[in-house]
């Protein structure tokens, strides 16, 4: 009867468990063990995180390298530079043009420096010898009518000096005006010294290539680009001018001779008309020979604004210094 007691109390308990889940739930407790187990063991597995290097190459092959390659190309390479850059590159190609437009420079350069005004007048305070002491004056004057020049150059003593020394030098050049300059056609010297008149001229037939040297009378060979004692102070402005030594055939009506003139450099010059530069020009002296020495100021068109004599000797003889230039293009 116990042991039927016993088991109809186990049989009750039983019932009850299983009428309120309590027999299950403490059969899952107790199993819970073991499913714990077998979810513990997938959260520990490794393979969910295999995929995680992944996203990380993903980063390090595409977006994360390309993007800053493509944004420095511009600055660091031209090649890559196909479609937002072809402009910004075109536009250093078109500075040829440019280097091309500058080529012709040089040639329409000379032209506007190089021309001579319609007419003109410079006035110079003259000197002789080698002291600054003012004894007279000289008058240069040029016309131009179409194709044709006249110059004059006056040079006299004046005042004081005119009584004790009179002395006067007239030179006239006529001729054409041409592409290369200045073509004189008819020259002459007048040139009086206390009291004594000497006169010379120079005849220039182009096309014979000829000159008629007046005293004594002669005719010698005209070499291509001769000019005579006034036109060539004027020639030389009309020419471009680089330091260095050039040969010039110039005549003063007694003799057709070639100048080897030698061009310095720019300097600086205090004459009675103020403060210039100028380019010297001094023909190379030959012992025995007279010679002379010219100063062309670049900003007064060229024009001479200083001229010395020198004597056989090679001892100052004379010197004029501009003290007013006047010039028109009417």
């Amino acid at each position: 009867m116990r042991k039927f007691a016993y088991f109809v109390a186990l049989s009750l308990v039983a019932h009850v468990l299983i009428i309120y889940g309590v027999p299950f739930e403490m059969l899952r407790r107790a199993a819970a063990p073991p499913p714990l187990e077998a979810r513990l063991q997938p959260a520990e597995l490794p393979p969910p995180l295999r995929p995680r290097p992944r996203p990380a190459r993903r980063p390090a092959a595409a977006p994360v390298v390309t993007a800053p390659q493509v944004a420095a190309a511009p600055v660091f390479d031209p090649a890559p530079q196909s479609t937002p850059e072809p402009a910004a590159m075109e536009a250093p190609a078109a500075a040829p043009p440019a280097v091309e437009d500058s080529k012709p420079d040089p040639e329409p350069a000379p032209p506007p420096a190089r021309r001579l005004p319609r007419k003109g007048e410079i006035t110079y305070a003259l000197y002789l010898g080698g002291d600054q002491f003012n004894v007279g004056r000289t008058q240069q004057a040029w016309e131009i009518h179409d194709d044709s020049y006249r110059l004059s150059s006056v040079s006299e003593t004046t005042g004081l000096a005119a009584l004790f020394v009179r002395q006067r030098l007239a030179y006239e050049s006529r001729g054409r005006l041409t592409a290369g300059g200045l073509r004189p056609e008819h020259f002459t010297t007048q040139r009086v010294r206390s009291g004594k008149s000497e006169n010379a001229a120079a005849a220039f037939d182009w096309d014979a290539m000829t000159a008629m040297i007046d005293n004594p009378p002669r005719s010698v060979a005209l070499p291509a680009g001769a000019q005579d004692m006034v036109s060539f102070m004027y020639q030389l402005g009309l020419t471009p001018l680089a330091p260095g030594r050039i040969e010039l055939p110039i005549t003063n009506g007694w003799k057709l001779e070639h100048y080897e003139l030698e061009v310095g450099a720019e300097e600086f010059l205090q004459t009675p008309f103020g403060a210039l530069r100028a380019v010297p020009v001094k023909q190379v002296r030959r012992p025995g020979q007279e010679s002379i020495e010219l100063w062309l100021a670049p900003a007064y068109r060229w024009l001479p604004v200083r001229i010395r004599f020198f004597d056989r000797r090679g001892e100052p003889s004379g010197e004029q210094l501009v003290s007013e230039i006047r010039v028109s293009d009417d």
